[in-house]
């Protein structure tokens, strides 16, 4: 089951692409769509950005489409920046994990210390691309693991 759920049909705004911003942080319900930190653990709303999961420079026509646009951490949007997998790892499958398809279970294990494992070829690709087993999102997600075995954390 994919972590995100889009609207459907897509929001009709006027405007320029910023204008979805309160749709995206919605769907994506207030977490980034690579390292999945929540707005409260990454430094609030104001440190979220609108990403082209799609990069602009590679896919022009998509700089409008709602279905492009994904929440993302200023951080992991500053290392994603345009970066999109060449033209012979796309043949071979290889590309990045996209949470609004792909089941999380099915591409990641998440070690005791918070680490992430790829458990597919692209998976593997998304965690070194992003960067996704930083030192602080692996304590983060450590700590959380633990206020959850502890029942101090529910969500």
């Amino acid at each position: 089951m994919p972590r995100f759920n889009r609207t459907q049909p897509a929001p009709k705004i006027t405007g320029g692409y910023a204008a979805y911003r309160s749709h995206v942080q919605i769907d994506f319900a207030k977490t980034c769509a690579y390292c999945l930190l929540q707005e409260l653990m990454t430094g609030g709303e104001e440190n979220f950005e609108l990403d082209h999961f799609k990069p602009k420079r590679v896919f022009p026509l998509l700089i409008k489409d709602f279905y492009n646009l994904y929440w993302s951490c200023h951080p992991c949007n500053h290392i994603k920046r345009d970066y999109w997998p060449s033209v012979a790892l796309s043949r071979r499958g290889i590309g990045f994990v996209d949470l609004c398809e792909d089941d999380f279970g099915t591409h990641f294990l998440e070690k005791d210390d918070g680490t992430w494992e790829g458990l597919t070829p692209s998976a593997e690709y998304t965690i070194d691309a992003l960067n996704l087993n930083r030192p602080h999102l692996k304590e983060i997600r450590r700590l959380v693991r633990e206020l959850r075995k502890s029942g101090l954390l529910t969500t």
